[in-house]
C-alpha cells in the first residue's frame, strides 16, 4: 500500500522550488507575486484509518503565509491550501482554517519560525485536526473524503521540513500520557508506528487489563495488521468489561 512519503518535486505550481531528501522545501520568488504550492508523491489510501503527519517551520521571513494542509488530486496548485477548489488548509498569519475557497474561519493560534504543526486526518469518524507543538487545537474539518493529498503553501522566503512517518515529534503515546488521551477522546494510528502503539497499549493493559480505550485501539490496530485472532479476542474481551458507552458500535467498527 503506498503511503505519502516525500513532496512531489513534479507536482508544483512554481519552479523555484527546492527540494531537499524530498522532504524540506525552500522558496525564494523574487518579483513575490508568486505562492509556491505543493503535495505529496502518493494519495493517502482508503484503508489508512488516521494519517499524521507535521510540519517544522524552519524559517519565515517575516511571517509570511504558511497554509498546511490537504487536497485531492483534482484540486489546481496556483493558490494556497483552501483558497481553491477541493483544498483545504490552516493558515500561519491569522490561524483561520480555510475550506474549498468558500469558507475561512477562526480556527487556532498563529504559527512561524521553530513551531511544529500536526495534521491528523481520521476516516474513521471523517474528520481532521491540528496540532501546535502536541497541543491539539481541536476539529478543523468534518465530512472528509478518500484520496487526499497533505499539500503545502508557501510565500517567498519561508523554509518548511515535513515528517511523513519517522519519530514524530509530538505523535507518540507513553503509558504517562493515557489518562489525557481518554479525556481529549483522541489518538494517533499512523501508519509505520502501529508496532509502537501495540507497545504501549499492552504496557497500558497490564496495568489496567480492563481499560476499555486501550482494548478498543489494540484490537483495531491488530486488524490493521490482519492479526485477526488477536484483534478478535480484544473486542471479546472489550465486550465482557461492559464499559463502553456503546460495545455492539465498536464490535461493528472492528
Amino acid at each position: 500500500m503506498a503511503l505519502p512519503t516525500a513532496w512531489d518535486v513534479n507536482d508544483t505550481s512554481f519552479p523555484n522550488v527546492y527540494l531537499n531528501d524530498g522532504l524540506e522545501v525552500n522558496y525564494i520568488d523574487y518579483s513575490g507575486n508568486h505562492d509556491a504550492v505543493i503535495r505529496t508523491d502518493n494519495p493517502i489510501p482508503s484503508q489508512c484509518k488516521l494519517f499524521y503527519f507535521e510540519i517544522d517551520v524552519i524559517y519565515n521571513e517575516n511571517n509570511k503565509t504558511i497554509a498546511i494542509g490537504f487536497c485531492s488530486e483534482s484540486a489546481e496548485l496556483n493558490k494556497m491550501p483552501g483558497c481553491e477548489k477541493n483544498s483545504w488548509g490552516y493558515h500561519s498569519d491569522d490561524g483561520n482554517f480555510f475550506e474549498r475557497s468558500k469558507i475561512d474561519m477562526p480556527y487556532g493560534p498563529t504559527f512561524t519560525t521553530g513551531d511544529t504543526i500536526g495534521c491528523c486526518l481520521n476516516f474513521r469518524n471523517n474528520t481532521a485536526f491540528y496540532t501546535k507543538n502536541g497541543v491539539n487545537l481541536g476539529i478543523a474539518f468534518r465530512d472528509l473524503k478518500d484520496n487526499l493529498y497533505p499539500c503545502i503553501g508557501i510565500k517567498s522566503g519561508a523554509s518548511i521540513k515535513a515528517n511523513f512517518g519517522y519519530e514524530f515529534k509530538y505523535a507518540a503515546m507513553t503509558v504517562d500520557d493515557t489518562d489525557v488521551l481518554i479525556k481529549d477522546r483522541w489518538f494517533y494510528f499512523v501508519m509505520g508506528e502501529y508496532k509502537k502503539a501495540l507497545e504501549d497499549l499492552t504496557k497500558l493493559l497490564e496495568i489496567d487489563p480492563n481499560n476499555a480505550f486501550a482494548l478498543r485501539y489494540r484490537g483495531e490496530t491488530y486488524l490493521l495488521l490482519n492479526e485477526y485472532e488477536k484483534s478478535y479476542a480484544d473486542v471479546k474481551r472489550l465486550l465482557s468489561t461492559g464499559n463502553y458507552e456503546d460495545v455492539e458500535k465498536v464490535a461493528k467498527e472492528l
